[in-house]
């Protein structure tokens, strides 16, 4: 099932997969408290496998596929739309060049934007190439690494790959056999980091494309649980000024008031330092199923793309 949703900011629709096909869901609202929640290292660690050239003005989904696995284990059902990884390549509409060889419960952690990704799992090399070859797919050298690409080099994505993981582009989008370098990255973007900081601790994170120019410069929708499996929320906006981020507060604030109890427990917090960030942290009932803030229960963050 693919549900249409309009990103923060944008009067333009985007496709967020709830089962299982792309995820290029245009996701939240980011920004948060420097030390909310552990740092964000796994999120930012991820996001430092995609190019800030090709992927910053792209939806970005980060997911830990095996901890989702874990949680899933007594309620599949529950965590089934904030399961999948966001790349279009599974379970889309046209099946992947390596055929059944890679499916999604062989993924442990996912980054993917619409234009590239990188995954960490366990794959059936052997099995990959097999199907990369039937497929009419050729090979070549680059920096060491084998690079598979289509036939004509321009019809289907690029892929790097291994036992442990798998690289791929798309398009145009530049590719190289070695990911970029920290700078170059989308975890070298001050905005990133800082949103990434602000969700802490997630099992899934969301970002939105990065909109520096305007007064939400970033958001970003994160999953945190625990090991009984009890969800929350956390919604992060970096904005622009100290002006932004208090209008923001008051808002989701007022969001949160007006829709009670729909949002019972949550809490608004702002960082004013150098970086403004906005982050609210919502709870999940154990009836509720984990994404419902860009499912079902979308106010808070259609109140950020009012900003």
């Amino acid at each position: 099932m693919r549900i249409a949703r309009t990103s923060p900011g944008s009067s333009v629709p985007v496709r967020v997969t709830a089962m299982g096909a792309a995820t290029a869901a245009a996701l939240l609202v980011a920004g948060c408290s420097s030390g909310s929640g552990g740092g964000g290292s796994t999120s930012l660690k991820a996001l430092g496998h995609l190019r800030a050239d090709a992927n910053a003005s792209k939806t970005v989904t980060y997911l830990d596929s095996a901890r989702v696995r874990k949680l899933g284990a007594a309620d599949p059902k529950r965590f089934s739309s904030v399961g999948q990884p966001g790349s279009g390549l599974l379970g889309g509409y046209e099946p992947a060049p390596w055929g059944p060889s890679v499916t999604a419960a062989r993924i442990d952690t996912a980054v993917d934007s619409n234009v590239s990704g990188h995954w960490d799992g366990s794959f059936d090399a052997a099995a990959i190439t097999a199907s990369l070859k039937k497929n009419g797919y050729t090979s070549l050298d680059q920096d060491g690494e084998q690079v598979w690409k289509p036939a004509d080099g321009d019809s289907g994505p690029r892929f790097v790959f291994s036992k442990s993981e798998i690289r791929y582009a798309t398009g145009s989008t530049p590719f190289s056999a070695v990911d970029p370098g920290h700078d170059d990255s989308l975890a070298g973007q001050q905005d990133y980091r800082v949103v990434a900081d602000c969700l802490g601790d997630v099992y899934r994170a969301d970002f939105n494309a990065l909109t520096a120019a305007k007064p939400v410069r970033l958001s970003a929708l994160g999953q945190q649980a625990d090991d009984a499996g009890k969800n929350t929320e956390v919604l992060c906006v970096a904005v622009k000024d100290r002006a932004t981020a208090d209008r923001l507060a008051d808002t989701l604030r007022t969001v949160v008031k007006d829709q009670a109890p729909r949002f019972a427990g949550t809490a608004v917090t702002v960082d004013k330092g150098d970086h403004p960030v906005v982050r609210a942290s919502v709870p999940d009932t154990s009836a509720q199923r984990p994404g419902r803030l860009f499912l079902t229960d979308m106010q808070l963050w259609l109140a950020v793309g009012r900003m």
